[in-house]
């Protein structure tokens, strides 16, 4: 009986932390969009500069987390695997979500580029983090 206490106690400690990662592998971006949305003028049309900007950027953000948190939370391979491959794309579109909802306001907000610009920043986090950090 006491063992399968435990074992609950590390299913749900488990299921908490994995949640905890994946919400802030999909954040990240979000106050980043926020904090450059405001603008007057339309966004440019050729999105692969600005891609590649905040995939560098989002890479940089996961070396200097690395310096903070060294492990994942994430301890299980196929869970980790999962963790890389849907945290850019839920977090891609969260941020067109709310730039279409942001849109209504500013004519100049294209919700596409929003999509795209949270996809690259998140994959290079969870790339660096999938590569680098220590696991569980």
């Amino acid at each position: 009986m006491e063992e399968l206490i435990v074992l609950l106690f590390h299913v749900l400690f488990d299921g908490i932390l994995l949640a905890l990662e994946f919400a802030i592998n999909v954040l990240a971006y979000a106050p980043l969009d926020w904090l450059f949305d405001w603008r007057d003028f339309p966004e440019p049309r050729a999105l692969w500069l600005a891609c590649l900007l905040w995939f560098a950027g989002g890479c940089a953000l996961a070396w200097l987390s690395l310096l903070l948190l060294t492990h994942t939370f994430i301890a299980m391979p196929a869970l980790r695997i999962a963790n890389l491959a849907l945290a850019p794309i839920a977090s891609a579109f969260l941020s067109q979500a709310l730039a279409r909802r942001r849109k209504k306001a500013n004519a100049a907000i294209v919700p596409r580029n929003h999509f795209w610009q949270s996809f690259w920043f998140t994959l290079g986090l969870v790339a660096v983090r999938f590569a680098f950090a220590a696991r569980g």
